[in-house]
C-alpha cells in the first residue's frame, strides 16, 4: 500500500501567493538590522539544519526560494541526530546549526548545549501575538529562552473499526473495559518510547495506574512496537480497536478506501496536544550564526510553517494559515480540555514517573 503524502496534498490548497509576494510578506516590517543579518548570512554561505528526513525537501526548496541562502539538511533518526548534536557540542566541534525535532531533546537544552533564541527573533510577522493561537509564541523550556514550538495537534485518540464495533459502544475510555472488548484491542507497546507510551501516560494521568492494569492486562491488549501494525489490524478487523496509532497511517488507510475506520471521540478524555517534530533549538557554538538566525525567523514565519505542513500534515499554531484541508480530528477544539504534554513541566517532570509505573505494571517486554 502506497503511503499517502496528505501534508503535501493539503498544502496545494494553502498556497495561492506567488513566490515573490510570499517572500515579501514574511519580512514585512523588518528592522534595519535585518538587512545586515541577511547579508552576513549570505556571506556565511549556508545553514545546516537537522531533523526528520521528510522535512528535507520542503524546507530546502522553500528556504532557498525565500532567502537565497543554501540549506544543508541532515535527515535522520531523532535519537541518532540528538546523540550527534550532543557529542559535537560537548567537544566544541559543532557542524549543525539548528535542530528541528521533539521534546525528547529538552535534556540537551538543560545541559547547556543550546544558544538562547529569545534575542534572535526579529520579524513582526513572527513575534506579533496576533499570528499565534496562544496570542504569543509557545516556549517549551521552563526558562522560555531556548526551544520554540511551531505546530500543535491532538494525539492519543483510539482508532475504531465500526464494521465490528458499533460507534456508540465506545464513547469513553472506560467503555473499553466492557467484557465484549476483551481480546479485541491492540496498542503500540507502552513500555517502549513512542506514541503508545505517550497514550498510556495520558491515560495514567487521567485515571490512575489501576486503570492501566485493567485495560492493558485484564483486557488482554495485544501489544507491538509497530504503530503501523496496530492501525492495519484495526482496518482489517484483526483487532478492531487500536491505541497509539499514527495519524499518518490512519490517513493512508483512509485514502486506500477503508471507510469503516474512525477516530474515537472520547467524552472522558479527548486526547493530548503535542508538537510533533516542530520544536526548534540552536546548538551552542554553531558555525553559521547569522544564517541560523534567518532560518529561525523563517521557520516560524508563514512560509516556514507552510513548508512544515507540507512535510508533516499537522496543523500549525499560526493563525494566518488556512488548515481547512487537514483532518478535523487533529485540530484542538474550543471547550475541550486537552493535556498539554510538550511543556517541560510535564515532559520531564511528570511523564517519566508515569512511564516507570507503566513499565513496572505491565512487566518486561
Amino acid at each position: 500500500m502506497r503511503k499517502v503524502n496528505w501534508g503535501a496534498l493539503a498544502l496545494t490548497a494553502l498556497l495561492g501567493l506567488t513566490s515573490q509576494a510570499r517572500a515579501a510578506d514574511w519580512q514585512d516590517g523588518a528592522p534595519a538590522e535585518w538587512a545586515k543579518v541577511m547579508a552576513a548570512a549570505k556571506a556565511e554561505g549556508k545553514v545546516v539544519v537537522a531533523g526528520s528526513p521528510d522535512m528535507g525537501k520542503p524546507f530546502t526548496d522553500a528556504f532557498q526560494r525565500d532567502t537565497g541562502i543554501k540549506l544543508e539538511y541532515l535527515g535522520g533518526n531523532t535519537r541518532d541526530l540528538s546523540s550527534r548534536a550532543a557529542r559535537e557540542t560537548r567537544a566544541g566541534q559543532v557542524t549543525i546549526d539548528l535542530m528541528v525535532g521533539g521534546a525528547s531533546e529538552l535534556p540537551l537544552v538543560n545541559e547547556g548545549l543550546a544558544t538562547p533564541l529569545d534575542n534572535q527573533l526579529m520579524l513582526p510577522t513572527v513575534t506579533d501575538g496576533k499570528y499565534w493561537a496562544d496570542g504569543k509564541l509557545r516556549w517549551v523550556d521552563k526558562g522560555k529562552r531556548y526551544m520554540l514550538q511551531g505546530a500543535e495537534y491532538v494525539n492519543g485518540q483510539p482508532f475504531i473499526n465500526t464494521a465490528l464495533v458499533k460507534p456508540d459502544a465506545i464513547k469513553t475510555w472506560k467503555d473499553m473495559l466492557k467484557p465484549e472488548f476483551k481480546g479485541k484491542i491492540s496498542a503500540q507497546d507502552p513500555r517502549q518510547p513512542g506514541s503508545g507510551q505517550a497514550a498510556a501516560a495520558y491515560l495514567a494521568a487521567l485515571f490512575g495506574m489501576d486503570f492501566i492494569k485493567q485495560l492493558y492486562v485484564d483486557q488482554k491488549v495485544m501489544m507491538t512496537g509497530d504503530a503501523r501494525q496496530i492501525t492495519e489490524w484495526a482496518a482489517r478487523g484483526t483487532y478492531p480497536i487500536a491505541i497509539g496509532g499514527s495519524p499518518t497511517d490512519y490517513e493512508t488507510f483512509k485514502a486506500a478506501g477503508i471507510k469503516t475506520l474512525i477516530v474515537g471521540d472520547m467524552e472522558d478524555g479527548p486526547g493530548t496536544t503535542v508538537g510533533g517534530f516542530s520544536l526548534i533549538w540552536q546548538l551552542k557554538g554553531n558555525p553559521h550564526p547569522n544564517a541560523a538566525r534567518v532560518f529561525l525567523n523563517w521557520f516560524l514565519s508563514k512560509p516556514g510553517q507552510e513548508a512544515y505542513i507540507a512535510a508533516k500534515g499537522t496543523p500549525t499554531m499560526r493563525t494566518d494559515i488556512d488548515t481547512s484541508a487537514l483532518p478535523a480530528y487533529l485540530k484542538p477544539q474550543p471547550g475541550k480540555k486537552y493535556l498539554e504534554t510538550y511543556q517541560e513541566e510535564f515532559y520531564l517532570g511528570i511523564r517519566p514517573g508515569l512511564t516507570k509505573h507503566i513499565q513496572d505494571s505491565l512487566g518486561a517486554n
